[in-house]
């Protein structure tokens, strides 16, 4: 049981986990339009998502070099690894794909500066994250039609959703000064703007030709990690939990095709 947590913690910890989730949720636009997707570009999407969050995670240690424990060597082992697998897969893309990660990179890159405006952050993940998911997948099909406007929205709606539960978590430990939502209208009141998101979310789905009915499920999830989120729930139940749901919709996606 203890090997088994010390390898969860670190699948969570170098960024495996949520480099999953991200690659998940390119594959839900892939077959949900089938678009026809090559796997070049969804595993430049998992090694750069690895770097780029251990970039923002563990910059001041890797700069510092304050190892002070052993599961940093291990991250930074994974994390050179992944510069090299997505810079091997990156240089098989076409120009203009490669130009649009490098705007998301530089993008990710912004993220630390905009920290003490808190509520923006939840705001530019979830958009850096559909950029990745649903703007480039539509771009490299050269299919921009009404389902792309449609899922580009939806999957802005549900990101946002998704990472309430991480701000009402860190609102405990958060500095006072970074005016993050629940420090600004109150954690019951980013709860009922997290759940309100998702039924648009739902009702769009309704409107598009490739339609799907998992939309219903996945927004009920969504809308259920959100209303049982507080700031003592450990860190499995965002890291691990909350961060799954894309990795169960593509599965549920998959089962039902």
């Amino acid at each position: 049981m203890f090997f088994l947590k010390k390898f969860v913690d670190f699948y969570i910890q170098s960024s495996i986990h949520v480099a999953i989730a991200v690659t998940s949720l390119l594959f839900i636009t892939d077959f949900s339009n089938n678009l026809g997707t090559h796997i070049v570009y969804p595993t430049c999407v998992f090694f750069g998502t690895v770097v780029g969050y251990n970039f923002l995670k563990y910059f001041h240690i890797f700069h510092k070099g304050n190892f002070h424990y052993k599961k940093y060597y291990g991250i930074l082992v994974v994390s050179i690894l992944s510069v090299f697998g997505f810079l091997f897969f990156f240089l098989w893309l076409e120009i203009s794909v490669q130009i649009l990660i490098l705007v998301s990179g530089l993008l990710v890159l912004i993220y630390p500066f905009l920290r003490k405006f808190g509520y923006l952050k939840l705001f530019f993940v979830s958009l850096v994250v559909t950029i990745i998911s649903v703007f480039i997948p539509f771009y490299i099909a050269k299919l921009m039609d009404s389902d792309f406007y449609i899922t580009f929205i939806q999957r802005f709606l549900i990101l946002v959703s998704l990472v309430i539960p991480f701000e009402i978590l860190d609102s405990s430990t958060d500095a006072q000064s970074l005016k993050t939502l629940p420090r600004q209208i109150g954690i019951n009141s980013t709860k009922l703007f997290g759940i309100l998101l998702v039924i648009p979310f739902i009702i769009l789905e309704y409107f598009k030709v490739n339609s799907s009915l998992l939309s219903l499920p996945i927004g009920i999830i969504s809308a259920l990690f959100i209303l049982f989120s507080t700031i003592e729930r450990n860190k499995y139940y965002t890291s691990f939990w909350v961060e799954s749901v894309p990795i169960f919709w593509l599965l549920a996606l998959l089962f039902c095709k």
